[in-house]
């Protein structure tokens, strides 16, 4: 698990909700408290969809709405001349961006094993926290799935000029 500060929170904000540098996540859950508190869950519920807008979205294997998708409600309940209380966001890769992952590096076990990459943004007291996890579907005592999914978000926070401290 990586613990990371990140130290121009305005910059950092502006990418979250305003630019598409978080698109291609999907978001597990979203909590933002300003003068209530407004709660996502990121789950897609089948039932809502018609068929074929449901087996576009099946045929990826997803199954929790594109941050893309969920930013501008996320957007406009923050907006305004006051800063939020605190939100905390929990996003996702992916079920095709873990197989890439691990098409492409040696983590040393299958797509199928990953049951979640995780990405933990927590805003609270002037302070924002960003952590990575992973959710593994079998015990495994190798730590490289968990220290390569942090080299990733070290390099996609560097690749994207996220400025940070690691803690």
């Amino acid at each position: 698990m990586l613990a990371l500060k990140i130290t121009d929170i305005r910059d950092f904000t502006n990418k979250l909700f305003i630019g598409e540098v978080f698109d291609k996540f999907c978001l597990t859950e979203a909590s933002i408290t300003t003068f209530n508190t407004f709660s996502i869950d990121g789950r897609l519920l089948k039932d809502f969809f018609d068929t074929d807008s449901l087996n576009k979205i099946t045929e990826h294997g997803r199954t929790h709405s594109l941050w893309k998708d969920i930013r501008p409600f996320c957007w406009s309940v923050i907006r305004g001349k006051r800063t939020p209380l605190s939100f905390k966001i929990v996003l996702h890769l992916s079920r095709s961006g873990v197989e890439a992952a691990v098409r492409n590096t040696d983590m040393g076990i299958s797509s199928e094993q990953i049951d979640g990459l995780f990405l933990n943004l927590q805003f609270k007291n002037n302070s924002l926290l960003c952590t990575t996890g992973l959710s593994l579907r079998t015990f495994s005592m190798d730590k490289r799935p968990e220290q390569l999914w942090d080299d990733m978000i070290l390099h996609f926070l560097d690749q994207n000029q996220i400025l940070f401290e690691q803690l």
